[in-house]
């Protein structure tokens, strides 16, 4: 099925007007049911209220009777009755019925009229309730109309007297509601009518040169960017007409932007392979070692105890290196994944570096080096874990590669500089000095350092420079700075 604009357009208002008639009938039927059990309830209080009087007044006029609600039960329930034109029945305080009077002008009172004698587990809700001192009303839908029940406890000076049930017609109420929501209803349905007749007009003024640029564009996919009409409009339409022309100029110009692009992508996918072939072939050297040693000292008549102990020795340098390559390759994956680590953490460099300058000035020891770090506060927002690696890498690779009894500074202000002694760096290394498996001179070392970080760096949006200076490496790192502000950070 083909779905047009016009298609979801008419199934979309189409629900979008039954959800919303649904609920706005829904709001209004509950509110108005708020509203009637709030007049309902007026209106028995109301009567209870009054009832309660009248049965005062009665009680000083006939204290002679005795129990004058057993007594004149009769003449109570009719005057009852005349008074709120209900129908009204009594019950003693043994729940045994006494008497009813129902008002003749009332048919749908007398049609339906209950004639409930002594109360018990099967009597009405209401005078159930009644009779453990509440007062209660039910509601009761009929053929015609609708009936309310009501029934509460008679105390005159907190002597109880026995239970009083009105029945009232209440039908007007509840039709009345009806006929609100069906009006409420119809104006829904022609509100919308309009609504919805209006959008068709204005949909069809877009759709038609909606259809014009679909035109176009399938002329686009056969290589034709033949320019569009002009359209004499001054809305969105009319902008998305200029700016469809515009886009089929920039498209031109792409064009031959990817065409170079494509050289770069060809270069992109050469660099992938020779990464892949280097970590291939730097993975098979450690493997082939241990496996060469492996095989000889497995030999049934290998008793060669010198050999043995230097292959030992062999096998654990090549496995270290070959674990160290491990890591740093499955670290690398980390920092070059789709979804990395969020940088939240706020990070002081000085104290930072201090402490991992301290950590591996036990290494710097047996080259006869010295770590010297000084600077200032430099706070950053990163990940510690990465910058720590970072700065453990860069410090690693300066004992490896610097001169023995020269010490490495650290500076940390406006920047972060390392620097150490080198020997010279070859021009083609120092271009590259930053891709993998470029600078490998020293055993152990997996030609991963410098990658990583440059890495790690680009991560934290910063910059990572390397350069010979009169016989010293430097490795210039800048990283945008947080500064503190009370409890609060901001980037400058």
């Amino acid at each position: 099925m083909n779905w047009t604009i016009r298609k979801k357009f008419f199934v979309g208002f189409l629900l979008l007007f039954s959800v919303a008639a649904f609920l706005f009938n829904f709001v209004l039927a509950n509110m108005l049911e708020i509203h009637t059990t709030s007049n309902l309830e007026s209106r028995v209080n109301t009567l209870q209220y009054a009832t309660k009087q009248y049965m005062k007044q009665y009680e000083q006029l006939h204290k002679q009777d005795g129990n004058f609600f057993t007594v004149d039960s009769y003449a109570i329930a009719n005057e009852l009755s005349k008074i709120h034109a209900q129908s009204v029945a009594l019950y003693d305080t043994a729940g045994q019925f006494l008497y009813e009077a129902a008002p003749i002008d009332q048919p749908l009172i007398i049609e339906h009229q209950r004639y409930q004698t002594n109360v018990d587990n099967e009597s009405s809700e209401e005078l159930i309730q009644a009779f453990q001192n509440k007062s209660a009303y039910t509601i009761q839908p009929v053929s015609n109309g609708t009936l309310l029940y009501f029934a509460f406890p008679l105390y005159i000076d907190t002597t109880f007297h026995g239970v009083i049930r009105f029945t009232a017609d209440y039908t007007d109420v509840f039709q009345h509601n009806k006929r609100l929501i069906s009006s409420f209803t119809l104006l829904t349905v022609l509100l919308f009518l309009g609504v919805f007749i209006i959008s068709l007009f204005i949909l069809n003024q877009l759709t038609k040169p909606l259809h014009n640029l679909t035109n176009a564009t399938k002329q686009m996919a056969q290589g034709d960017y033949q320019p569009i009409p002009a359209l004499n409009r001054t809305d969105e339409v009319g902008k998305l007409a200029k700016h469809f022309k515009l886009m089929q100029h920039e498209i031109q110009q792409h064009i031959q932007t990817v065409e170079l692009e494509k050289e770069k992508v060809m270069l992109l996918e050469e660099k992938r392979r020779v990464f892949f072939n280097n970590v291939t072939h730097e993975l098979k050297t450690p493997l082939a070692t241990i496996s060469g040693y492996a095989q000889i000292i497995g030999e049934k008549d290998f008793d060669d105890a010198a050999f043995l102990s230097n292959a030992a020795l062999k096998i654990r340098s090549e496995s270290d290196r070959l674990n160290e390559m491990v890591t740093q390759l499955l670290a690398l994956s980390k920092y070059q994944s789709k979804t990395p680590t969020k940088l939240t953490e706020v990070i002081d460099l000085f104290p930072l570096v201090q402490s991992i300058a301290e950590d591996m000035q036990i290494k710097t020891t047996q080259h006869d080096m010295n770590i010297v770090v000084s600077g200032d506060p430099y706070f950053i927002l990163g990940n510690e874990n990465e910058i720590k690696q970072l700065f453990i890498n860069l410090i690693d690779n300066a004992i490896q590669h610097g001169k023995l009894g020269h010490d490495i500074n650290i500076e940390v202000r406006d920047h972060i500089l390392i620097r150490n002694s080198c020997s010279p760096v070859p021009p083609t290394i120092l271009k590259h000095i930053f891709e993998p498996f470029i600078h490998r001179k020293k055993e152990g070392s997996t030609g991963l350092g410098l990658f990583i970080c440059a890495n790690i760096v680009d991560r934290h949006k910063g910059t990572i420079k390397f350069e010979e200076v009169s016989g010293q490496a430097v490795v210039a790192i800048t990283i945008p700075r947080w500064q503190h502000d009370g409890n609060n950070y901001y980037k400058i």
